[in-house]
């Protein structure tokens, strides 16, 4: 008799097969910024991408970076806490433009920025079968700005 596959694993195998699991975890610590790092740090800081298992985080001045790097050992911990299936080796902070907080607003809950039309629809449609409304939203996002960003992604 066969056993069942849980849904999440299988979303971890297309995830990474398709490339998306660093972009997922850059969303996922993008929308649990403020929750993992506190107030404080999170109106100062932003990460912005994961590369080569170095997550780069955006400072808004060279006093906090000058700062962070006496945290570092404690955010890194705190991020592995909160992510344990991330392996960064590294944090790397920049100065850089850190995006304004803005609440959940009713009529951009539903907008994607910057992705097309095709990708959106393809994303759509590897997502439609999921029942939690916010996971589905999440995941469109997530796939339809990987599809965009690809160069090749009429190919999937």
């Amino acid at each position: 008799m066969h056993s069942f596959t849980s849904f999440h694993s299988i979303l971890q195998g297309l995830a990474r097969s398709q490339g998306f699991d660093v972009r997922l975890w850059e969303y996922r610590l993008q929308t649990q910024w403020r929750d993992i790092v506190g107030d404080v740090l999170a109106v100062h800081t932003w990460p912005t991408r994961i590369r080569f298992r170095k997550l780069f985080i955006a400072v808004d001045n060279s006093v906090w970076l000058h700062q962070l790097t006496y945290l570092k050992s404690t955010l890194m911990e705190k991020i592995q806490s909160e992510a344990p299936d991330l392996y960064l080796r590294d944090i790397v902070f920049r100065i850089g433009e850190i995006p304004e907080q803005k609440g959940d607003e009713p009529e951009s809950k539903n907008v994607i920025p910057h992705v097309s039309a095709e990708s959106l629809m393809t994303a759509t449609e590897y997502t439609r079968e999921i029942t939690n409304e916010e996971l589905r939203y999440s995941l469109t996002r997530v796939i339809s700005k990987a599809l965009s960003s690809s160069p090749n992604h009429s190919k999937l």
